[in-house]
């Protein structure tokens, strides 16, 4: 089984690495330096160009003998990702549709009910200026790809349809009662949303229409 290494953890160890072979380095320089400085019948001037190279020179030859060494040090401190890591960091599935025909027919009605709701919702500030109800989308049930309903009360819920006959399409909102039959009741505020909710409260044992 290999070892998973924490991204936070294998920075540190390739920091601590690295740190460790600079100082190894710097540790034989010195040491060839000294040994160059004072050897034996130099000058002065000659002690500090021996000390130079003798130092460097060792600490190449050194180099190269701790190279497979340190590589293997390394190695042990990439980061490898974790099977708990979050799904950003990995790579993401790609999504497959239903080999069915019909399991896919019945997501693509629920995506476009979900849609109408969607845009019920956002363009529910011609009747709710203020964003202070209508614009809940979670509140909106989608009837089809264009239409969707706002339950107020039971039986009675404010009506989103989209209207691409013309040009350009329009949002159009109603209050409507279904279980009555009588056609809906165009809406443009909150205000005339309550009042006709109102008269459908105290009309409702009745059974008379709501009026505009």
């Amino acid at each position: 089984m290999s070892k998973i290494t924490r991204p936070g953890a294998a920075r540190g160890g390739a920091i601590a690495v690295e740190g460790l072979e600079f100082i190894l380095l710097a540790v034989v320089a010195g040491i060839g330096g000294w040994v160059g400085f004072n050897t034996p019948g130099l000058s002065p001037a000659w002690a500090g160009v021996s000390a130079g190279i003798f130092g460097l020179g060792l600490a190449a030859g050194v180099n190269d003998l701790l190279a497979s060494f340190m590589a293997s040090l390394r190695a042990r401190t990439r980061t490898s990702p974790s099977p708990a890591a979050p799904a950003s960091e990995q790579s993401e599935e790609k999504a497959t549709l239903p080999d069915n025909t019909d399991d896919v027919l019945e997501l693509l009605t629920e995506a476009a009910a979900a849609g109408a709701a969607h845009q019920a919702a956002m363009y529910s500030g011609k009747v709710d200026p203020a964003h202070a109800l209508l614009d809940r989308t979670e509140l909106w049930a989608g009837v089809d790809g264009t239409s969707a309903l706002f339950r107020l009360a039971d039986g009675a819920y404010v009506y989103y349809e989209k209207d691409e006959s013309g040009s350009h399409p329009t949002h159009l909102y109603s209050f409507i009662v279904p279980e009555t039959g009588n056609e809906p009741v165009p809406v443009t505020s909150l205000e005339q949303v309550r009042d006709l909710l109102e008269q459908h409260a105290t009309r409702e044992l009745k059974d008379e229409p709501v009026a505009a």
